[in-house]
């Protein structure tokens, strides 16, 4: 038992608890009232797993892993190892260890073992991601939807890597936080783009997450794309007054049908948003390596957007003759580049 003094609810006055560990009760000692019941104990539990063949053995063991709720078993199977050639004296023989290995081995949930690998893969893609523990929970959640699926067999190797690697880009977009699929695919096991598609199909089949709505669509571009110009801009050290515009002329960007990808859209803007100053400009090949978006694409959505730039770019960050005398120069000087060679 321990002792302890606080002010018991009965008695108006400090007092000495009494916590008694084997019923879980805290205990007025002056009028003996129950003041909290069946309390939970979260320290470590030690016990010691000695057998009477080997009196040597006194070290203390934790009881065991925390439970696992993504797992059928909870992560508490018995577990019995296959029996060694050379093992010490026991109680238990040989034979009686490999009948109830065998036994174990046949009624074993074998998906589990590769559900468990299947968390381990994600924990180091997260963590090289430098995730929140939160995608790399839901990414966990995702895949352990896929145990006992009757449509889809797990199996180790590159397809569930690419399992493993499309759960977390499905996690990050349903969090809202943009991470490309070029940047899952640089932290995975020999994973391309397209096995990182296809395996995202399957898993938005599974979850029936498709989304119908075309508003909430186009919400979620603007959310994942803004989260992608902090991003961007803090790589190439932006100044807070060009990220704001950046931010809004993305965001009025939406409103325009330019049928290109959300990033060739970001790359672009913050090209034009950077050249307009006269301080922060940034070469086009350092922002194509920064937003993964090659040159020439960088390019041609520059001039796509170019005949919409007064209406994109907020006139509190630059006056329309500027934007389009500045923007215009540039484009001619690449056409004429383009005509020399």
């Amino acid at each position: 038992m321990l002792m302890e003094e606080e002010t018991c609810l009965d008695c108006k006055r400090p007092t000495i608890m009494v916590v008694d560990h084997s019923s879980g009760d805290t205990i007025c000692s002056e009028c003996g009232l129950v003041l909290e019941a069946h309390i939970i104990e979260f320290n470590e539990e030690w016990r010691t797993f000695a057998t009477d063949d080997n009196h040597n053995d006194r070290d203390p063991n934790r009881v065991g892993a925390p439970t696992n709720p993504l797992l059928k078993s909870g992560g508490l199977a018995t577990v019995i190892e296959k029996p060694k050639e050379k093992s010490s004296s026991s109680s238990v023989s040989k034979d009686d260890i490999s009948t109830l290995y065998r036994a174990q081995n046949q009624v074993k949930n074998h998906d589990e073992d590769v559900i468990k690998e299947a968390f381990r893969e994600i924990q180091r893609m997260t963590e090289a991601l430098d995730l929140d523990t939160v995608i790399n929970s839901r990414a966990c959640e995702i895949v352990s939807k896929f145990d006992g699926h009757v449509n889809t067999k797990l199996r180790r190797g590159k397809k569930l890597n690419a399992l493993c690697a499309a759960s977390v880009s499905t996690a990050c977009r349903e969090l809202n936080l943009s991470r490309t699929l070029k940047e899952i695919s640089m932290v995975s096991n020999n994973v391309t783009l397209k096995d990182i598609r296809k395996e995202s199909v399957v898993i938005k089949n599974l979850l029936k997450s498709d989304q119908t709505s075309s508003s909430a669509t186009a919400q979620a571009i603007i959310i994942n794309t803004g989260e992608l110009v902090r991003r961007f801009c803090s790589k190439l050290d932006i100044s807070q007054r060009e990220i704001k515009a950046i931010r809004e002329a993305v965001e009025k960007a939406e409103n325009f049908a330019f049928r290109r990808n959300p990033k060739s859209v970001l790359a672009a803007v913050i090209f034009m948003i950077s050249h307009i100053s006269q301080t922060n400009k940034r070469p086009i090949r350092e922002i194509g390596m920064v937003s993964e978006v090659v040159e020439n694409t960088i390019k041609n959505s520059v001039k796509d957007i170019y005949p919409y730039a007064s209406k994109i770019i907020p006139n509190w960050y630059a006056r329309e003759e500027d934007i389009m005398k500045k923007l215009g120069g540039i484009i001619s000087s690449w056409d004429s580049a383009k005509v020399s060679v």
